[in-house]
């Protein structure tokens, strides 16, 4: 493929999954955008720019260069949205202006019940859910954009839904939760959501959709817990009872919370406390909604990796991660 790509938020999760698979791949040399990425040797399968995203001028600048942007930014509710219309606004600015890949999530369909497809209300409520809608709105007011809405990305440096749960369980903080995790756990492997932008990239008449990403099938929060405990040798699989997980969410994790951010303020990082599970995760653990696929499984041609795969992959990851010398997720 000729296309060269400039990869917004290369620094984070999706956007270095991405920038990787476009190097290997054939693709024109991908242009990895952020504001912390970090120094490595030389490497002529990437180009490297280091700027703010919410600078509309080092946008354009950077465009010039590229045939297709993907965003990829994550951060505060104010940095997602000034940063998509900042972008919006450069790319319409370009002569031939380019496509549009921008990654939002589930989050806009808020707490939604049953299928629900791309045609769905956005009613998020939470700052994270209002930004992303916001920067849809702004999307739809660009003919070259498709916006994509992923469900629970999962998969090697995941530090949200690999390394975080991980972690829960092996510390027994999460497991078995009874009908406290019977909810969807609407999962999609971080290599299928890199084919998903691919395919944004190369298809015709795509421009102006919006694709949800999750497995067809998803298991129950329960099912992910207990296999993923099982790959990464947490057995057996803690059961937790209603009032522990009431404990954790309602008694533990605001002072945990705060104490988190005066460590932060003092500059104390060195002091290790448990994370703190919020309510908002006991609510999603129990939310009955599954994303319909249908749309990106036949224009996208999606097919998703199995469940035992990506959690395999998963645990090997996350177990090199934690051994002597091994590297955390970004």
């Amino acid at each position: 493929m000729s296309l060269r790509v400039l990869v917004l938020g290369a620094d984070g999760f999706i956007g270095g999954q991405l920038v990787a698979a476009l190097a290997a791949g054939n693709w024109a040399t991908p242009i990895a955008a952020g504001r912390r990425l970090r120094a490595t040797t030389a490497d002529d399968r990437v180009a490297r720019l280091r700027f703010d995203a919410t600078d509309q001028a080092a946008l354009a600048h950077a465009l010039q260069g590229a045939d297709a942007v993907v965003n990829c930014i994550s951060g505060s509710g104010p940095t997602i949205e000034s940063s998509a219309r900042a972008l919006l606004a450069a790319a319409a600015s370009q002569p031939r202006p380019p496509r549009v890949v921008h990654m939002s999530s589930m989050a806009v369909y808020g707490a939604a019940s049953g299928l629900v497809s791309e045609s769905a209300p956005l009613r998020g409520e939470d700052a994270y859910a209002l930004a992303k809608i916001a920067a849809e709105a702004d999307c739809r007011r660009y003919p070259q954009a498709v916006v994509l809405r992923p469900g629970i990305v999962y998969g090697p440096r995941s530090r949200q839904w690999t390394e975080r749960i991980g972690r829960w369980l092996l510390q027994r903080r999460v497991g078995d939760l009874g009908a406290a995790g019977d909810g969807y756990c609407n999962l999609v492997y971080v290599d299928d959501v890199v084919s998903a932008i691919a395919q944004c990239l190369r298809l015709p008449g795509v421009a102006g959709l919006a694709f949800n990403l999750a497995m067809a099938q998803p298991p129950s929060w329960n099912d992910y817990f207990i296999a993923f405990a099982r790959q990464l040798g947490a057995v057996p699989v803690a059961r937790i009872g209603r009032r522990r997980l009431k404990l954790e969410t309602r008694l533990l994790a605001p002072p945990l919370k705060i104490a988190e951010i005066l460590l932060s303020k003092a500059r104390l990082a060195s002091i290790s406390l448990p994370e703190a599970i919020p309510p908002s995760l006991l609510r999603l653990w129990q939310q009955d909604m599954r994303l319909d696929v249908a749309r990106a499984e036949q224009l996208l041609q999606l097919r998703w990796t199995p469940l035992a795969d990506g959690l395999a992959q998963a645990a090997r990851w996350y177990q090199a991660a934690r051994a002597p010398g091994g590297s955390r997720a970004q």
